[in-house]
């Protein structure tokens, strides 16, 4: 299945009938099996003993290194009045006009703190790059609330349509539950724009799926209210090179069995005849050999002596093992572990280039080839980001008559990692005679909100301002006083 693109895709109409959800059902399956492949890889549950988990660092530092930090929103304002003009003549548009930019971000900073934001993309990314997709669910609650939660990548496939770009139509979700006679059912949800129906098969049924009419509903969304980035090539980020995988892990457990064998080694002596034979006839069966007790008497013996003599001057004792050319294997690991990291584009942080960088430019140059083989994932997030605010942004509109655009929303994926704070910091104040003070806030490596911060700040300039008219209208009152005083 690698290097394989296996996209779902249907028309609207066959997605929601009834017959062909077994259909559905079994394609979907095939690609989650795959899946639960890749993952069980990253948890470490291999063919042998010995496991080096080379997928489970990869997965971790990438995922760390492009979902660390949580994206960043902004909303973007258009002032090139001859563009707006321009738009608005060719395509009856207004653009850059957004009625209230400040109430839109915080609006959307509630949202993001209530579902966590952070704690999602993580998810989402971590998902991605172990299992080549990520996906999450869009809702509302009965308290109005707005929802979006991850949802594992080991149940779910989105399906798309035939139109070009492809447009995503739905949602197939896939689990397990026991129903009230205690039988492991597959549960099946699928979900559209529109509606969200829910299946089941049955002990008697198993390969049949029935409508569950008490739990299906109507939903009004825009836009499929489902979160889905599926790896274009469907890979997982250590997929590539799970062959080299293997082969390290080979030489691990062939060195691992040598130095056992080396362990429980046995001893070969020359020129001496031991006083017991090795075999004689089982007394109970005349037909067989049996190991003679008084053999393994007398090497226990020896085993424990000090010194041992032989009868023979040309005898000898000596170990019978297995020799190792240590330089060859590890020169061999070396390559292998060199070639995995550079087909993944992932950094070795144990080797000295990295371990002895001393300042964020040398560290930026270390994640450079990672970073060209997260291009794509970076696009596609995006794209993904941006259409699941377009479908929680024409919610609110419709519910509360706001004009807000989807489009003024700017979304930033800022990359996590190691940063000289004295560099950033000097970096933004050297910057604010060109950038605005909120742009400058946002660019320091400090968990601050920049909304708020901005605020205290303007709230701190007024409360200076007060003060020292306050002291300025003191001071010409005791000087009127003094004058007065004077006169008389």
């Amino acid at each position: 299945m690698k290097g394989e693109t296996k996209m779902i895709q249907c028309k609207k109409e066959y997605l929601i009938e009834e017959k062909n959800i077994n259909s559905l059902v079994t394609q979907a399956k095939k690609v989650l099996n795959h899946r639960k492949m890749l993952y069980n890889r990253y948890v470490g549950k291999k063919r042998t003993e010995v496991d080096v988990p080379l997928e489970f660092y990869s997965t971790n530092i990438v995922s760390g290194y492009f979902g660390g930090k949580a994206p960043e929103y902004s909303i973007k304002q258009e002032n090139n009045k001859k563009k707006i003009e321009i738009i608005k003549n060719f395509f009856n548009k207004v653009i850059g006009k957004n009625t209230n930019v400040e109430e839109f971000q915080l609006l959307i900073d509630y949202i993001r703190d209530y579902n966590d934001d952070s704690s999602f993309f993580y998810d989402l990314v971590k998902d991605y790059f172990m299992t080549g997709a990520c996906y999450g669910l869009t809702y509302e609650t009965e308290d109005n609330e707005i929802v979006y939660t991850h949802i594992s990548s080991l149940q779910c496939v989105a399906i798309y349509d035939y139109s070009a770009p492809l447009q995503k139509i739905g949602l197939l979700r896939v689990w397990q539950e026991l129903d009230n006679d205690g039988f492991n059912c597959n549960m099946v949800e699928i979900i559209t724009n529109d509606s969200k129906f829910y299946y089941k098969n049955s002990k008697l049924q198993p390969n049949e799926y029935k409508l569950d009419k008490d739990m299906s509903e109507e939903i009004a969304w825009k836009l499929t209210p489902a979160f889905a980035v599926e790896n274009v090539d469907n890979l997982a980020i250590f997929e590539p090179v799970i062959s080299l995988i293997d082969s390290y892990q080979q030489i691990i457990e062939n060195n691992r069995n040598i130095f056992q064998y080396n362990d429980d080694a046995k001893l070969m002596i020359t020129g001496y005849r031991p006083a017991n034979e090795m075999f004689i006839q089982d007394p109970d069966n005349p037909e067989n050999n049996i190991i003679n007790p008084e053999r393994i008497k007398e090497d226990e013996i020896y085993l424990k002596s000090k010194v041992f003599y032989t009868d023979d001057t040309t005898g000898k004792i000596e170990w019978i093992i297995k020799n190792i050319n240590d330089t060859a294997s590890e020169n061999h690991k070396k390559t292998l572990m060199e070639l995995i990291l550079m087909t993944i584009c992932v950094p070795n942080v144990t080797d000295t280039g990295f371990t002895n960088a001393d300042n964020s430019s040398a560290l930026e140059k270390k994640f450079f080839p990672l970073e060209q083989a997260i291009i794509q994932a970076d696009k596609q997030f995006k794209k993904e980001l941006l259409a699941m605010w377009e479908n929680i942004v024409d919610r609110i509109n419709l519910k509360k008559s706001t004009h807000f655009d989807f489009r003024d929303i700017q979304v930033n994926l800022k990359r996590n990692m190691p940063t000289e704070k004295q560099e950033v910091v000097n970096m933004a104040l050297q910057l604010r005679q060109l950038l605005s003070d909120e742009t400058c806030i946002s660019m320091l490596p400090f968990d601050i909100d920049v909304t708020s911060e901005k605020q205290k700040k303007e709230q701190e300039t007024e409360d200076n301002i007060m003060n020292n008219f306050n002291k300025i209208i003191n001071q010409n009152g005791n000087q009127n006083n003094d004058k007065e005083l004077n006169k008389e």
